[in-house]
């Protein structure tokens, strides 16, 4: 019987069974390179781009055929602060002018997500799309390296809390 895959399960590669034992497709292929025992069933979906059918069919033939070792759920979902998100606008409408806003939230519901719901793994992938708009490489590359020192400062500062 296989069990019901879940967004937040999080699976590693089984001890006992090799990818090499079992036919697998490209895709199946590309899901195991993303087993860690730490990503999501979702972050590995959202990396590889699959869709819903092609994760849970993928996730439940691995798991059928022995590949998967179940580690257990993601705890709670962090997601990324307003005031964050304010920041990484205010820095993109400086590269971007006034139609960043609109270029930002374009982006985050292309990610299925909006201002009050992306989760802190989907951050640099934000960060990343927004730096695509950019067509200036110079810009591009000042543009992330600002946002890379603004969230090393907001995760210090959570990690500081946190002690």
């Amino acid at each position: 019987m296989v069990q019901k895959i879940e967004d937040d399960m999080i699976f590693r590669l089984s001890h006992k069974r090799s990818p090499g034992e079992v036919k697998l497709k490209s895709l199946e292929w590309a899901v195991v390179t993303q087993l860690d025992g730490e990503k999501t069933v979702e972050i590995i979906a959202e990396i590889l781009a699959l869709s819903e059918e092609e994760k849970i069919s993928i996730f439940s033939h691995l798991l059928q055929e022995g590949l998967l070792e179940y580690v257990g759920q993601r705890q709670s979902r962090s997601y990324v602060d307003a005031a964050l998100l304010d920041d990484i606008e205010y820095q993109f409408t400086l590269f971007m002018g006034p139609v960043a806003p609109v270029i930002m939230d374009e982006i985050l519901e292309l990610l299925g997500r909006n201002r009050t719901n992306l989760e802190m793994h989907q951050l640099s992938t934000l960060v990343e799309l927004l730096a695509l708009e950019i067509t200036n490489e110079e810009k591009q590359k000042a543009f992330k390296k600002e946002m890379v020192q603004k969230i090393l400062t907001v995760i210090r500062g959570a990690a500081n809390e946190n002690v």
